[in-house]
C-alpha cells in the first residue's frame, strides 16, 4: 500500500469509525443496537483499510445501514410527511437494498485475511453478519417495529425519521473546492472554448459514412434461446409489468433478459487495431501487480435497469455499457488517449413501453449526446445562451420498424458515436455480444471481478474511478472540479459536463430540455 494510499485508509477508518457513535436523536440505544452499529463500524473500518469499498451509492451520514442514490434523494422531500404510506416503506427498502448489494460487493473483495478476520469476530460471513445487523437497525429505529419471538413489538421512533429526511442529500461528483482553486469563473471560459471547438468538428462530421477504405466490423447481441419480442410485446411487457409504490418497474431477470434483448442496440466499429474490439473487464498479471484489461475474445455489454423522472411519472432505462481495451494515444502530445475505453447507451422508456429517448456517453462522463424519439423534441433552456454546455442532440432518433434493431456507428480510436441508422435485426454480422445484467452477481456489474491468483476486486476504485486509465488531460481539465477527468467510471458517479453541473443519473435530467407536443 502506497504511503498515500495508507494515509487516505486512515483517514477513512477515523471517518468510519464515528458510525459507532450513537446519533442524537437516539439517546438510549439498546445493547443489540449498538452491538450493532459497531459491527457495521468495525465492517466499514476493514473496507476503508483495504480500500475496496464501492461508490455505487452514497452513504447517509447517521444511518450506516441506507445509502442513496439520485433518484431515491429526490423522494426525500416529498415523503417527508408520508411515513406510513407503501411509498415510504419502498423507499427505505430500497435505500437498504443499496446499502446490502455494496456490502456482498465489498465482502467479496476483501482480501482473504482481513475477510477472515471480521468472521473470527463476527462469528459468520461478513456481508451476512453486516446485514442482518443492518436489518434490525432499521426495523428499530425506522421502520418503528423489531420482530421478537415471532412478534413484533416497539414503538415509533420519529426522531430517527425525520433525522433521516434532513441528513440524506443529493450526491454529487464535482469538487468545489478545485473549482475554487482552479479560479473556475476564469477558466471555465477556456473550457467553455474548448468544449465548443470540439462541439463544431463532432458535428461536421455526425452521420458521415465511413471512409470506403475503412475496415467496419459489425456486433450484434446474441439471440435469446426463448421467445423474443416484437414492438407490440416489447411496450405491452412494460406497460403490464408490475409496479413498486415508487413507480419503479420490478422484473425478474427473464423478462429483463427478454426486454433488454429486444431494445440493444448493434453497433458498426470502424477498426483500425485491437483497441478498437469490444470485450469484458478483466483483472491480467502485471510487473507491478494486477492491472485491468479487456478479454476481446468474448464480447460482452452490461446491461442495467434504471429509472428517471419524467413530468410527474417514473420511467424505467435500460443502460447498455461497450468496453474497450483503451484508446490508442496518438503520438506523444495526446492528451486522451490512455488504457480502457467504454461506450453507454441509454434508452429510456415512456409510459406507453416504447422509447421516449435515447442518451450517450463515454464510461468517462464525456461526450453526452441526446437523441429524442419523435414527437418528443429538444426545446430552449437557458444554458442555450450562456457558457454552459447545453444539453447536445446531433440529431432525432431514427425510426425502428418491425424486425429492425438501432445500429450505432463508432468511429476508430476515439470511439465516438459517429452515427444512429435502422437496421435489420437479421442482418448477417461478424461477431456477436452476449447480454450480462449488472446485477448479477459475482461479478455486478463489474464491481467484484476474479483476481489472476484468487481473490475479487472491484473494476473501480473507492471514488468509483478505474485509476489505470487516467488520462493526462486531468491535468488541464481539473479546475472543472471533476476527479481524474478522462477516467472511466462507475454508474452513479458519472458527471458529464465540465462548464455547468450535470450527472448522467439526475432524476430530472430530460425535464428541463425536452418536451411533447
Amino acid at each position: 500500500m502506497t504511503r498515500w494510499r495508507w494515509l487516505a485508509a486512515l483517514v477513512g477508518v477515523a471517518w468510519l469509525a464515528g458510525c459507532a457513535v450513537t446519533p442524537a436523536w437516539r439517546a438510549d440505544p439498546t445493547p443489540d443496537q449498538r452491538q450493532c452499529r459497531a459491527r457495521l463500524a468495525a465492517f466499514d473500518a476493514a473496507v476503508a483499510e483495504a480500500g475496496v469499498g464501492d461508490a455505487g451509492a452514497a452513504r447517509i451520514e447517521g444511518f450506516p445501514y441506507l445509502r442513496t442514490d439520485r433518484l431515491l434523494a429526490s423522494f426525500a422531500d416529498e415523503l417527508h410527511d408520508s411515513s406510513e404510506t407503501p411509498r415510504h416503506a419502498d423507499w427505505l427498502a430500497r435505500l437498504r437494498g443499496l446499502d446490502a448489494e455494496a456490502r456482498r460487493i465489498e465482502a467479496a473483495n476483501l482480501p482473504a485475511d482481513i475477510r477472515h478476520r471480521l468472521t473470527q469476530r463476527f462469528g459468520d460471513a461478513p456481508a451476512v453478519a453486516a446485514n442482518a445487523c443492518a436489518e434490525r437497525l432499521l426495523g428499530k429505529e425506522l421502520q418503528g417495529k423489531e420482530l421478537l419471538d415471532g412478534e413484533l413489538r416497539g414503538p415509533e421512533d420519529r426522531p430517527a425519521r425525520r433525522a433521516l429526511h434532513e441528513a440524506i442529500e443529493m450526491p454529487d461528483h464535482y469538487v468545489d473546492s478545485w473549482r475554487a482553486l482552479g479560479l473556475y469563473p476564469l477558466t471555465r471560459l477556456g473550457l467553455a472554448w474548448g468544449y465548443t471547438r470540439w462541439r463544431e468538428e463532432y458535428l461536421a462530421t455526425f452521420g458521415r459514412p465511413f471512409p470506403a477504405s475503412a475496415e467496419v466490423r459489425r456486433y450484434a447481441p446474441e439471440p435469446l434461446a426463448n421467445e423474443g419480442l416484437d414492438v407490440a410485446s416489447a411496450a405491452r411487457l412494460v406497460r403490464e409489468a408490475p409496479r413498486s409504490p415508487l413507480g419503479m418497474l420490478a422484473l425478474d431477470d427473464a423478462h429483463l433478459r427478454r426486454l433488454a434483448a429486444y431494445h440493444a442496440p448493434a453497433f458498426a466499429i470502424e477498426t483500425r487495431s485491437h483497441d478498437d474490439r469490444p470485450g469484458t473487464p478483466v483483472w491480467r498479471r502485471g510487473a507491478a501487480g494486477p492491472r485491468p484489461g479487456v478479454d476481446t475474445t468474448r464480447p460482452e455489454v452490461d446491461v442495467r435497469l434504471a429509472h428517471t423522472r419524467f413530468h410527474g411519472v417514473v420511467l424505467p432505462q435500460l443502460v447498455y455499457t461497450l468496453w474497450f481495451p483503451a484508446r490508442t494515444r496518438q503520438g506523444n502530445f495526446d492528451i486522451l488517449g490512455g488504457r480502457l475505453d467504454g461506450v453507454v447507451w441509454r434508452v429510456t422508456l415512456g409510459e406507453d413501453g416504447r422509447p421516449l429517448i435515447y442518451d450517450s456517453i463515454h464510461a468517462c462522463g464525456c461526450y453526452h449526446l441526446f437523441f429524442p424519439v419523435p414527437p418528443l423534441r429538444r426545446v430552449p433552456v437557458a444554458a442555450d445562451h450562456d457558457l454552459r454546455e447545453a444539453p447536445l442532440t446531433p440529431m432525432s432518433a431514427p425510426s425502428r420498424g418491425e424486425g429492425e434493431r438501432l445500429r450505432l456507428r463508432l468511429a476508430a480510436v476515439s470511439h465516438y458515436l459517429v452515427g444512429i441508422e435502422s437496421a435489420r435485426a437479421s442482418q448477417p454480422s461478424q461477431a456477436t455480444y452476449a447480454l450480462t445484467l449488472a446485477r448479477e452477481p459475482p461479478r455486478f456489474g463489474q464491481r467484484s471481478l476474479a483476481l489472476p491468483d484468487g481473490g475479487r476486486r472491484s473494476l473501480y476504485g473507492p471514488e468509483g474511478i478505474v485509476s489505470a486509465s487516467a488520462r493526462r488531460e486531468r491535468f488541464i481539465l481539473w479546475p472543472a472540479g471533476i476527479r481524474s477527468p478522462g477516467a472511466m467510471r462507475q454508474w452513479g458517479t458519472h458527471a458529464t459536463v465540465f462548464v455547468g453541473r450535470r450527472h448522467f443519473d439526475e432524476p430530472y435530467l430530460f425535464e428541463s430540455a425536452f418536451a411533447l407536443p
